[in-house]
C-alpha cells in the first residue's frame, strides 16, 4: 500500500492523541507514561515511537498544531483601515477568535483550566500578540499616550481572562455574543464601558 494514502497512521495518531487528553482528565501530565498511552490507544510501542520521540515530543506537537489553527483563525490579512475601528469590524475578528476556542474547546479546557503545561499560557498569549502587533505596524507613527507593549500586555491579558472564564462556566454565552461584548470593551474603553461618560481634554 502506498504510505502516503496508508490512513493507519493518522488514525493512530488521533487515537493517541485522544488518549493523552483522557488521561489528563484524571491525571498531572508528569505522572503519564508511554505505556498509559499506548495502553488506552491500543497501539504498541513501536507506533508511538515512529510518531513521537517521547511523550514531550506529542505534546509540543499537539499544540504546534493548534497554534498554528489559531493563527490561522484570527490572522489579519490585508492593509488596516486608517480609521478609529468599529465595534463591527472588531467584532467579527473576535468571533473567529471565539469560534475557535469552541471548536477545540476540549484542547483549550484543558490546557488553560487544568494547567497541564505552565509554558502553554505564554505560547497561547504570544501567539494573540503576534497578530496585534500586525494591527499596531500601521500606527507606529502615531503618537499615543501610553507605552504600546504595556498596552498590548493588557490587552492580551484580559482577553485570556474573559476566554479562561466562558469556558470555566461551560460557555454560557455564544461566540457571537462574546465576540459582540469584547470588541465594546476594545473600542469604547475600560472606562466608557463602565458607564461613565467620556472624559475630554482638559476636563477633570
Amino acid at each position: 500500500m502506498n504510505q502516503s494514502c496508508d490512513p493507519r497512521p493518522k488514525r493512530s495518531r488521533e487515537r493517541i492523541t485522544t488518549e493523552l487528553f483522557h488521561l489528563l482528565e484524571h491525571h498531572s501530565f508528569s505522572t503519564i507514561t508511554v505505556k498509559m498511552l499506548t495502553d488506552g490507544a491500543e497501539v504498541n510501542r513501536s507506533t508511538f515511537y515512529a510518531h513521537y520521540k517521547d511523550k514531550y515530543d506529542l505534546l509540543d506537537q499537539i499544540v504546534e498544531e493548534h497554534m498554528t489553527l489559531l493563527a490561522e483563525a484570527i490572522r489579519i490579512t490585508g492593509k488596516q483601515s486608517a480609521e478609529p475601528p468599529t465595534v463591527e469590524r472588531v467584532s467579527r475578528y473576535f468571533a473567529r477568535l471565539f469560534i475557535h476556542i469552541e471548536q477545540n474547546e476540549r484542547f483549550y479546557r484543558t490546557m488553560l483550566l487544568q494547567g497541564t503545561v505552565k509554558t502553554f499560557i505564554s505560547r497561547f498569549l504570544d501567539t494573540l500578540k503576534e497578530n496585534y502587533r500586525l494591527a499596531f505596524r500601521e500606527t507606529t507613527s502615531v503618537s499615543v499616550p501610553v507605552d504600546r507593549d504595556l498596552l498590548l500586555n493588557y490587552v492580551i491579558g484580559g482577553q485570556l481572562g474573559l476566554l479562561m472564564s466562558w469556558l470555566r462556566n461551560d460557555r454560557p454565552y455564544s461566540s457571537e455574543y462574546m465576540a459582540n461584548q469584547l470588541s465594546q470593551m476594545i473600542v469604547f474603553g475600560t472606562v466608557e464601558s463602565i458607564g461613565f461618560p467620556q472624559t475630554r481634554p482638559g476636563t477633570v
